[in-house]
């Protein structure tokens, strides 16, 4: 019994000889979850690089998100003015049209009913016509009353009226009063390219259909349409020039301006949309591109701007470590933009001149969830 005693007293001292060569472990901050104390020395920090927040120039950072899409101004969607058939198409996704030419052949029993609302209404102007000027003879000589000459001049103004539309519905279809029944020809507004078509050889269309027949849109400018966060609107203004960057051209930049800030923010993203306009001569540019807007003339605003790989995502929030002058390192909530080139923009929760973990905040994070 007495040679057990021995050997645990004997134990003591190398079991701390051997501990103190070895650090402790990372001490908890006062309690607080989301923070870890750290001295200088430890050899943990081998793994940590801190540095000031400074900021820099928005000229050069802030870049918006977004995508490519059709010139409306140069865009038709091409509906049909009445309900019929499709009896011939003449154009095919790819085609390149010009104003007047004729894309989609309908038949319609609608046509004959307008041709003779038209026919009717020139009969009837021609009767008024004539009642109107035996109804002035009659005046001169006191035959009728001033009463009843302007009543007939009023009745005379609507069947000009009614004329004047029945024949404007038969010019938009390329048809005449006098025509038998023939094929309505739906004919391009704007010059540009077939880019989608909807319609098949014997298909029965509809004037209220939702979905277009055709779409044809002049691809020689396009838009871009970008997402700007609410804290950046001061950074862009109609006019301002744009680099606008796509996947599939990667070491290219497309120039463009801001041709349109938008006038409603939305309410679940923040942001507000920016359309920028940009020459697209050789068609590179294709709508629903990805795209990067790139502001190439800067307001002077000063912007954050961290390594992507100092935010840390969860489900719920965006997060940095900063490093306090006591050694203790926390875990904060901040709102970012979106990642450039490796680069993110941090909007608010960090102000300039605060230490920032830029390179092992994922180690940092770790030893907090686990001490």
């Amino acid at each position: 019994m007495k040679h057990l005693f021995f050997l645990v007293l004997a134990a003591l001292p190398l079991a701390a000889c051997h501990g103190s060569d070895h650090p402790p472990a990372a001490e908890a901050a006062g309690g607080e979850r989301d923070a870890i104390h750290l001295e200088p020395g430890s050899p943990r920090m081998q793994f940590v690089k801190v540095e000031p927040l400074v900021e820099s120039e928005a000229a050069t950072s802030v870049a918006l998100t977004g995508r490519v899409a059709f010139d409306e101004d140069r865009t038709q969607r091409v509906a049909s003015p009445l309900d019929g058939r499709a009896t011939a198409l003449l154009v095919k996704p790819g085609d390149k049209v010009t104003v007047g030419q004729a894309l989609i052949e309908l038949s319609s029993p609608q046509v004959a009913q307008l041709q003779a609302d038209a026919q009717k209404a020139n009969s009837d102007l021609a009767l008024g016509q004539r009642t109107a000027e035996r109804q002035r003879k009659l005046r001169s000589d006191g035959a009728v009353s001033e009463k009843d000459l302007l009543q007939t001049e009023a009745d005379l103004k609507k069947l000009t009226s009614d004329v004047g539309r029945a024949s404007a519905q038969l010019r938009a279809l390329g048809v005449s009063a006098s025509d038998p029944a023939v094929a309505v020809a739906i004919r391009a507004r704007v010059a540009g390219t077939v880019v989608e078509r909807n319609v098949l050889v014997g298909q029965e269309v509809r004037a209220d259909a939702s979905t277009p027949l055709l779409t044809i849109s002049n691809l020689a400018s396009v838009w871009v349409l970008a997402d700007v966060y609410e804290q950046d609107l001061g950074l862009v203004t109609e006019g301002s020039k744009v680099a606008i960057h796509v996947p599939a051209f990667p070491t290219e930049a497309f120039p463009g301006v801001v041709g349109h800030v938008g006038d409603v923010l939305d309410p679940a993203s923040r942001t507000v949309k920016v359309r920028c306009v940009a020459p697209n001569p050789d068609g590179r540019l294709k709508p629903e591109m990805f795209a990067k807007v790139e502001l190439t003339e800067g307001s002077g605003k000063k912007v954050l701007l961290v390594p992507s790989r100092a935010i840390l995502n969860d489900a719920e929030h965006s997060r940095v470590v900063v490093a306090g002058d006591d050694n203790i390192y926390r875990l904060r909530v901040v709102e970012v933009g979106p990642e450039v080139d490796g680069k993110v923009r941090i909007l608010d929760g960090v102000k300039a001149g605060e230490r920032v973990v830029m390179d092992g905040a994922l180690f940092l994070k770790n030893e907090i969830d686990n001490r």
